[in-house]
């Protein structure tokens, strides 16, 4: 089938009601379940051919993650699902007010390539509970794990109700001229720009992830040791191709000191055997981003690491001493260099951070809770943590989303759900009574009436 035809054919398969029950939806997810538990050796040999990062990794990060947000779905999904009644003003009575969950249609999901099983079905099991038909379009800088889901799909689920296109701008730009009823975006600013201009064509409704320059607060009264620990576990995690990354430290001047000696600490503590792409560390995922971030670093005063081996993209995890203007500081690094700026007082963080485009994360490092609530208060930014990083994508309770340049729209666990669902407002109402008073002709004695029952 040609996309325009896939499209169209999902589209009558969702208006025959097919998605709609909840047996349906609960099949389709324990069978997604089911396929991912018997392939996960394949998804993860595939994910460690297109950039090298390890099983261990990819396995707790992209498996088990999906997994655990089937189980989720699966357990509380049919409960989502029923209408929810709410209350009736006087001026409607006698009436009954309920509020319906309705799958929005057949939707588009355009996944990303440094999580390319997580971020393309993560929110495709939203899309499933809500009770939608979907189109994945993986990421094609991963191309070895595009393919093992497009095999798996193929062979798996009828493509009129759940399909994966494969391909680059050309089939993308394709798909985002299709009359779609919602689309979900991971990557970055840029491209994200481009989707919604798409979508604002048709008026589709989007929900964007994307990044930023994420900073980690350490405050004067942060515990060091732990610090160090959490921003570098962060830091290193996927060779910092994370959108939730922790991008630059932000130190008071006091503790810039002891946070370089925890860091040669830490990182040897990490790396005991040394890095080994593909069994410890993964690789940058191809030489335009190592290129990328080669330049980077040779533009960088380094304080720890910054070794490199281009056969293998191989970049080790580097501090790096930074200011404001610095040409790192200027993009969203995406890669395992972590620029570290000092600063004197709690003013000078809030007044840097407010004025800077919104991160998708922040990570405050301080137990005094004036200071986090100064924090919390006065930067935008779209989820985190105090004290550690990056774990707060694995609380399902918590939306996780971005803001202004980093994204719009949440998702993980109901907040899933929420997103590929719209709310159906019905007034059911009896035939009687039916007085005059709310017909024409109005009067004055009508209004006195209404003014007496009502004001």
């Amino acid at each position: 089938m040609t996309i325009q035809e896939l499209v169209t054919h999902q589209k009558e398969a969702f208006r025959s009601g097919e998605t709609r029950p909840a047996k349906s939806r609960e099949k389709t997810l324990r069978k997604l379940k089911s396929l991912i538990k018997k392939k996960e050796k394949e998804l993860c040999k595939a994910i460690e051919t297109d950039f090298g990062k390890p099983y261990f990794e990819s396995y707790i990060t992209e498996i088990y993650t999906v997994l655990h947000e089937i189980d989720i779905h699966l357990k509380n999904f049919s409960s989502w699902m029923k209408p929810d009644s709410v209350g009736s003003p006087i001026v409607t009575f006698p009436s009954k007010g309920t509020i319906y969950n309705q799958p929005l249609g057949t939707v588009l999901i355009i996944g990303a390539w440094n999580y390319p099983v997580h971020l393309t079905l993560m929110p495709l099991i939203g899309a499933i509970s809500a009770g939608n038909t979907a189109i994945l379009k993986p990421s094609e800088l991963a191309p070895e794990t595009s393919a093992t889901l497009k095999k798996l799909f193929d062979e798996n689920f009828d493509p009129t109700v759940l399909a994966v296109v494969e391909g680059a701008v050309d089939e993308t730009t394709e798909l985002l001229q299709q009359p779609f009823d919602h689309i979900f975006f991971t990557g970055s600013t840029r491209v994200g720009k481009i989707v919604m201009k798409a979508a604002a064509e048709q008026l589709i409704p989007v929900t964007l992830e994307m990044g930023g320059k994420s900073p980690a607060i350490v405050h004067k009264d942060a515990n060091l040791e732990v610090a160090a620990k959490r921003i570098w576990w962060g830091k290193t995690m996927n060779a910092g191709q994370i959108c939730v990354a922790p991008d630059f430290v932000l130190i008071h001047e006091s503790q810039k000191d002891e946070f370089i000696r925890q860091t040669k600490k830490v990182l040897p503590a990490f790396f005991g055997d040394g890095y080994q792409p593909g069994e410890n560390y993964t690789q940058i995922v191809n030489d335009d981003h190592f290129t990328r971030l080669k330049n980077l670093l040779d533009n960088s005063t380094i304080i720890v690491g910054g070794i490199t081996e281009k056969e293998t993209r191989f970049i080790e995890p580097t501090l790096i001493d930074a200011s404001w203007n610095d040409e790192i500081m200027q993009e969203e690094i995406f890669g395992p260099l972590l620029p570290l700026i000092t600063y004197q007082n709690d003013d000078d963080v809030v007044e840097e951070l407010a004025y800077r485009p919104s991160p998708l994360a922040l990570y405050l490092f301080s137990d005094d809770s004036a200071f986090q609530n100064r924090i919390l208060e006065g930067v935008p930014f779209g989820g985190g943590c105090i004290n550690d990083t990056i774990n707060h994508l694995g609380n399902h309770h918590l939306p996780f989303g971005g803001v202004g340049n980093s994204g719009m729209g949440a998702y993980h666990g109901k907040t899933s759900f929420e997103t590929f669902s719209r709310k159906q407002s019905v007034l059911k109402k009896p035939t009687w009574p039916d007085p005059d008073l709310r017909y024409p002709p109005y009067n004055e004695t009508k209004l006195n009436w209404f003014k007496k029952l009502f004001s």
